[in-house]
């Protein structure tokens, strides 16, 4: 399989897929089959976004100022975030911040990377590696978003191996963490369409792309997450 894909073909699959699944949590019955393909399609985001936290973590300039963008886009997505999948801002403030979204949750598979190659001894390493990960709990996609881009980072270079740990984890940990909200388990094996990302992944060929208004394509990436579930709001609101 020729690999033909660059970051931005590849990202840009990413935010289609997430467009997709948003617009069936906004507008489709949960019950339907159409529903169900939807958001499928909509599972290839997640580890395609994690696969580039990875990346990005070996090539930014300053691993900082990256956790910082992703930290600050997370406090600015929240609001929409919560009402796009919880109906609307709860009174409970701790019930807000107890369910982050996808950009905390990359920012702590961010952070994880950052300890994980930090000069700290190994034991107390390691252990803050398993905290790190264990805040995934508290953000969108639980503790996935953090393991798959440290199965993604450490085993770069052995696709085959990265392959295989990113199916039975796409597998293992996701019918432990998300079958049990299910009324059935059928209903919940849409989200083995993770497994589809690897697709992209392997055609991926390191290059960026374009390289035209690079930095305009960067903070479109940012910038998008939160404008697009504002507009969802916005269509919904009008057709109530």
């Amino acid at each position: 399989m020729k690999k033909n894909y660059s970051a931005l073909s590849v990202k840009l699959l990413a935010i289609i897929a997430m467009t997709v699944d948003h617009i069936a949590v906004v507008f489709v019955p949960p019950s339907s089959m159409l529903y169900y393909f939807m958001r499928m399609f909509g599972r290839l985001t997640a580890p395609i976004m994690a696969y580039f936290i990875a990346e990005g973590f070996r090539h930014t300039r300053s691993r900082k100022k990256y956790l910082l963008r992703l930290a600050v886009f997370g406090l600015i997505s929240q609001p929409f975030y919560f009402t796009v999948f919880f109906g609307k801002i709860p009174d409970s403030p701790q019930n807000f911040i107890g369910n982050w979204n996808v950009m905390v949750s990359l920012a702590i598979a961010l952070l994880t990377l950052i300890v994980l190659e930090s000069g700290i001894p190994e034991t107390p390493r390691l252990i803050l590696v398993a905290v790190c990960i264990s805040l995934g709990h508290f953000s969108d996609w639980s503790l996935m978003i953090p393991v798959w881009t440290v199965i993604f980072y450490i085993f770069r270079n052995d696709f085959r191996k990265m392959a295989i740990l990113f199916a039975v984890a796409s597998v293992v940990l996701q019918t432990i963490i998300f079958a049990k909200s299910y009324d059935s388990f059928l209903m919940f094996t849409y989200h083995y369409g993770t497994l589809f990302a690897l697709v992209p992944i392997w055609k991926y060929n390191g290059e960026h792309g374009s390289v035209r208004h690079k930095k305009l394509q960067r903070w479109f990436f940012y910038v998008y997450y939160p404008v697009h579930m504002a507009v969802l709001l916005l269509i919904q609101a009008l057709i109530e």
